[in-house]
């Protein structure tokens, strides 16, 4: 669910929140985690047919090299599907995490930039990376790959931050920069 930001106002004039973007990143972005699985799975099996005409070899070798794939592409495909980002007018709060739960925000405000990049291979898909330049001293580059209209929602993230600064009457100040 993408839309283009709006500032809401209430009567009092405060600035409700409405969400712009709400959802998980695309396993597109894991797709060459996938494909280097498939192909790991083949070279295990080749080589176990290889070996076997070579001398006898246990039938459960090639199985524990599957299984360790396997589990590299669940841990891929998890890591994914566990990563919610949440995208409303005044902040970005992104929660990861299988097991545990790691949860950072980042106010609007602080954005400086924001990029979007669309490797060739995610193209097809319309899948691509945000990253938002910031001037949070603990997190400057706040990457959010695997985003659907990336472009959109750089352009949505740019509109929504030069809104939040007017709104607040935040003014950017670059030091020691021409």
């Amino acid at each position: 669910m993408t839309r283009l930001p709006t500032l809401q106002r209430d009567r009092a004039g405060v600035v409700a929140d409405s969400v712009t973007f709400s959802g998980t990143p695309s396993q597109i972005v894991n797709l060459p985690a996938y494909i280097k699985s498939v192909i790991a799975a083949i070279i295990v099996f080749a080589a176990y047919m290889y070996a076997t005409t070579r001398r006898p070899l246990p039938w459960f070798a090639p199985l524990v090299a599957l299984l360790l794939i396997a589990a590299g592409v669940v841990v891929a495909y998890l890591r994914t599907a566990c990563t919610e980002i949440v995208i409303d007018t005044a902040r970005i709060t992104c929660r990861q995490g299988i097991f545990n739960r790691h949860v950072q925000s980042l106010e609007l405000f602080r954005i400086h930039d924001v990029t979007s990049l669309h490797p060739w291979w995610r193209r097809p898909f319309g899948i691509g990376t945000v990253i938002a330049l910031t001037s949070d001293s603990n997190n400057p580059h706040w990457r959010l790959p695997g985003m659907r209209n990336a472009e959109r929602l750089r352009d949505s993230l740019n509109l929504a931050a030069i809104a939040l600064r007017d709104a607040k009457g935040i003014r950017e100040v670059n030091m020691g920069r021409i």
